[in-house]
C-alpha cells in the first residue's frame, strides 16, 4: 500500500477515517490525500455568479480551516498528507472520477449502515462502483481487536472467484503484516433455509459433507499462505450472518471481502454480500472487486 484517500465526516465529533488511515499510513509507510467536503444550496441568495462564487468560496475557505483543525489534532505531522476541501453534492461521484487517474490503495470513510429504495448511501454507490478498494471504518468497535479476518469463497471452481479469493488473502495478509496481527479465513457453507425448515435435507449431516469435501482446498490454502488449520473457519449459514458472527467470536480488527461490483437495478435487487455484511458488522470492512488490489 503506498497511497490512501481519506473522506473526511464533518458530522462526526471523532475523524475515525482519519485515525484508521493514520495508523496504517505509518504501519506500511503510505502517504495520505485527504478530501473534505461542502455544499449548500444558494438558491436564496442573488443569482449573480459572483455571488454565488463569493458564498462557494467563502464555504470552501471555512471547511479547509476545520480540516487543517483536524489535522493538527491528530498529531501527524511526521506523515507524508496532501489535503483539499471540495464544492460537491454528490460526493460518491466525485470520489469515484478521483480515483480513475489515481491509483489509491484504497478509499477510507467512516461507514454508513442504512439504505432504502429511495435512498443509496455513499457507501454502497462505493462498494458497486468505485474502481479501488473501499475501507468502511466502524464508528463504534469491539476491545482489543487483533485479526484481519478474510471472507472466501472455496466452494466455486470458476477461475475469476480464485483470484478474488487470492487477492483478498494477499490483501489481508499484508495488512495484518503491517499491523502485527494474524489473519484468519471464513467461509460460510451455504445451506437452504427452506429445505432446512422443512426437514427435507439434514443439516448436521449435510455441513459434515460439505466440511470434508472441501478439506483439501483448506490444506492446500495452509500450505500456500502458512495457516494453521485454527485459522480457517467453517460454518453454517448465509455469507451475510456467517462472516460478522465469526468475526465477532474472533475479534476482528477488520474483515476483508470481495463485492461483484453489481450496479443499477440489478444491484438494487439481488445486492452483495459486501453490502449485506455491512449491516450487521461491527469492525471494519475493506470491500475489494474482481480486478483489484493488484492489478
Amino acid at each position: 500500500m503506498d497511497k490512501f484517500l481519506i473522506v473526511m465526516d464533518p458530522a462526526q465529533k471523532h475523524q475515525k477515517a482519519l485515525a484508521r488511515g493514520i495508523e496504517l499510513a505509518r504501519a506500511t509507510g503510505a502517504h495520505l490525500e485527504v478530501v473534505a467536503f461542502t455544499h449548500e444550496h444558494l438558491g436564496a441568495l442573488p443569482s449573480a455568479p459572483t455571488v454565488q462564487q463569493q458564498a462557494r468560496d467563502a464555504m470552501v475557505e471555512l471547511r479547509q480551516r476545520w480540516l487543517d483543525q483536524m489535522l493538527a489534532l491528530s498529531d501527524c505531522s511526521d506523515l507524508t498528507i496532501t489535503t483539499h476541501t471540495v464544492w460537491e453534492k454528490h460526493i460518491h461521484q466525485w470520489i469515484i472520477e478521483h480515483c480513475h487517474p489515481n491509483r489509491f490503495s484504497a478509499v477510507i470513510k467512516t461507514g454508513q449502515r442504512s439504505e432504502t429504495l429511495l435512498y443509496t448511501p455513499t457507501d454502497w454507490h462505493l462498494i458497486r462502483e468505485c474502481p479501488v478498494p473501499v475501507m468502511l471504518v466502524a464508528e463504534q468497535k469491539w476491545n482489543h481487536a487483533h485479526p484481519i479476518l478474510a471472507a472466501v469463497d472455496l466452494s466455486s471452481g470458476k477461475p475469476v472467484k480464485k483470484a478474488l479469493n487470492t487477492k483478498i488473502i494477499k490483501q489481508a495478509n499484508a495488512l495484518a503484516k503491517a499491523l502485527g496481527v494474524e489473519v484468519h479465513l471464513v467461509h460460510a457453507l451455504h445451506i437452504s433455509e427452506i429445505l432446512a425448515d422443512l426437514e427435507i435435507i439434514n443439516v448436521a449431516e449435510h455441513e459434515k459433507k460439505r466440511k470434508e469435501a472441501l478439506e483439501p482446498a483448506i490444506t492446500h490454502l495452509c500450505n500456500t499462505w502458512h495457516l494453521r488449520r485454527d485459522q480457517i473457519h467453517l460454518a453454517a449459514g448465509p455469507a451475510h450472518k456467517v462472516i460478522p458472527s465469526v468475526a465477532s467470536k474472533l475479534k476482528a480488527d477488520m474483515v476483508v471481502i470481495g463485492t461483484s461490483g453489481k450496479t443499477g437495478l440489478r444491484a438494487r435487487v439481488i445486492g452483495n454480500t459486501a453490502e449485506k455484511v455491512l449491516t450487521h458488522l461491527r469492525t471494519d470492512l475493506l470491500a475489494i472487486k474482481p480486478g483489484e488490489a493488484g492489478e
